[in-house]
């Protein structure tokens, strides 16, 4: 049982939670997405009107339309490094967002497209492209051209005409001067005479009745600072993740076998098995936003192949997840630790319910602590935020689904960074003080072998979150590390089961509180189930275990 004293601890973080993550946001929440942002199938309606209305496209002469929630990650990512965010929402969110819903139509019996791009909020179409079969051959894509836009010198009468038109179009013509330069189909680029956001200027590339669209023109150091960065994050995450945990899944393997006489290789079946369901489905859930990452113009067949990709990622995880969680079970059982509970115990519901409870308490520990250590980096390092649409609720298909994603993260990462890892480098740590001292270590010391054990396997946890839009990269490298610590203590302390909960109910926070955030009304009820879900589970497990307690093989599968 808790004592009194970790509730008032577990109170402590959720306002430290509230007053350092919620409410600081919530006037951006506002003002860049929170309120009345268009459903899918809305923005989907109000592409068809546009093209209808501008272009004469009728709904029924389209063969396929693909809307996708698009975000300019760099100019989110400079905003937030600068300061800038506020200036933004107030001058330019309305007729130039960084994040919009890109919708493509295509006319049947045509190789004709017209990608639409609409203000998420209120609906206003803020650029549209209109490509022909022949600039279609040329292969080039709206990012492309631009950056080609220098390489083409643009004529006096191109421009008049560009200008000319940009003031049909509801511009000031007065507030644009032209760059000099042209897309390689002949669009103009103007450039605004406008300087609220730093050195970013905002372009536009203009072709009279065929296109118009815009990008902010971010300053060299901080792109040549953001492409280094990616770099740093590439190879931490292959040298300091991908390989450390292929190397932990043969060892996985083999512990897994050495320890069998300790624990069952039904151990981890369902949990395991349950990783691979949910993520595979939620992959499936997020096609639109694969199609962002890849871009907004890729094909259903290259999506769909790496979709595929995407399972046999899964189902190689979902095996380390299994073996971690035979080998783990096995490791801490020979060091006398029993840290996951079987089915078949007696008492297991009531424990499994009572570490549900635990998980609560623990994930707003774990919550006041995340917000602490964010605030001191982003003071000590500049950190700062970009956007990932990849991630984003508006391309799902079904965002109430978002937290499951809490239990696929908790149940891989509990098995694998904490059960199997700290069990594993425990026992190497331990077992090598004993072969030195030719006698067991004192308990003392035993317990800061334990702790040194923890660094090794929350640093790899870390490592494979360093490719998260946190920026410097180190950023999220020194905060999970110091969350696996405190993880990795929780699960001593109070098991496995009580560790794990704790991670769902974290993460399901953290999305409920971005789902009621979103601006999307559908989502207000899947926030609220995203609080109430792991609570639910647990009095679920806690039932089927009082109604079927005989069923004890069954039930080692749950375990």
């Amino acid at each position: 049982m808790l004592s009194f004293r970790w509730y008032v601890i577990s109170g402590i973080g959720f306002l430290l939670f509230l007053f350092l993550q919620v409410f600081p946001n919530s006037d951006q929440i506002s003002s860049s997405g929170g309120n009345g942002v268009l459903e899918r199938d809305a923005a989907r309606q109000q592409a068809l009107g546009y093209a209808a209305e501008k272009w004469g496209i009728r709904p029924d002469e389209t063969s396929r339309i693909v809307v996708t929630h698009l975000s300019d990650s760099d100019t989110v990512g400079y905003l937030s490094k600068e300061r800038l965010s506020k200036a933004y929402d107030k001058t330019w969110d309305a007729k130039f967002p960084t994040d919009v819903y890109e919708v493509e139509l295509r006319p049947a019996g045509s190789d004709e497209r017209l990608t639409l791009a609409l203000h998420m909020q209120s609906g206003q179409l803020v650029s549209w492209d209109r490509v022909s079969g022949n600039r279609a051959s040329l292969g080039l894509s709206k990012r492309q051209e631009e950056q080609l836009a220098a390489t083409v010198p643009a004529g006096r009468e191109q421009t008049a005409a560009a200008l000319a038109w940009v003031g049909q179009a509801g511009y000031d013509e007065a507030e644009w001067e032209p760059t000099g330069d042209a897309t390689p189909d002949g669009a103009v680029v103007l450039q605004s005479r406008k300087s609220e956001l730093g050195e970013a200027r905002l372009q536009l590339t203009v072709k009279p009745g065929e296109r118009l669209t815009y990008r902010y023109v971010l300053p060299a150091s901080y792109t040549d600072y953001m492409a280094g960065q990616e770099k740093i994050a590439g190879k931490l995450s292959i040298f300091g993740f991908v390989l450390p945990m292929i190397t932990l899944f043969v060892l996985a393997v083999i512990y897994a076998a050495t320890y069998s006489g300790w624990s069952s290789f039904r151990r981890g079946i369902f949990l395991s098995s349950a990783f691979f369901l949910l993520y595979a489905g939620f992959t499936f859930n997020l096609k639109a936003g694969i199609r962002a990452q890849m871009g907004a113009e890729t094909g259903d067949g290259a999506v769909m192949t790496l979709l595929i990709v995407n399972l046999f990622i899964y189902a190689a995880m979902a095996l380390l997840t299994y073996f971690s969680a035979v080998g783990g079970d096995g490791l801490w059982r020979s060091m006398g630790y029993s840290l996951w509970p079987r089915w078949r115990d007696p008492g297991f519901g009531a424990s499994v319910l009572r570490s549900a409870g635990q998980g609560y308490v623990l994930a707003m520990i774990l919550l006041g602590a995340q917000s602490i250590i964010l605030v001191v980096l982003q003071a000590l390092l500049g950190s700062f935020y970009s956007s990932d649409a990849s991630q984003s609720m508006y391309n799902m298909a079904y965002p109430w689904l978002l937290p499951l994603l809490g239990w696929c993260a908790g149940i891989s990462e509990e098995l694998q960074s904490r059960l199997f890892s700290i069990g594993l480098f425990r026992r190497w740590f331990v077992g090598g003080a004993r072969r030195i001292l030719r006698r067991d270590p004192s308990r003392r010391s035993a317990a800061t072998l334990t702790l040194i054990a923890m660094v090794p396997a929350s640093a790899i946890w870390a490592f494979g979150h360093v490719g998260y839009a946190v920026y410097p990269v180190y950023t999220r490298l020194i905060e999970l590390t110091l969350m696996g610590l405190l993880f990795g203590w929780f699960m001593l302390r109070f098991g496995l089961l009580a560790v794990l909960f704790a991670h769902v109910v974290l993460d399901s926070t953290l999305m409920g509180v971005q789902m009621l955030s979103d601006g999307l009304s559908s989502d207000n009820w899947g926030g609220v189930f995203s609080f109430i879900m792991p609570a639910a589970v647990g009095i679920i497990v806690w039932w089927l275990r009082r109604r079927f307690p005989g069923r004890g093989a069954a039930g080692a599968k749950l375990a």
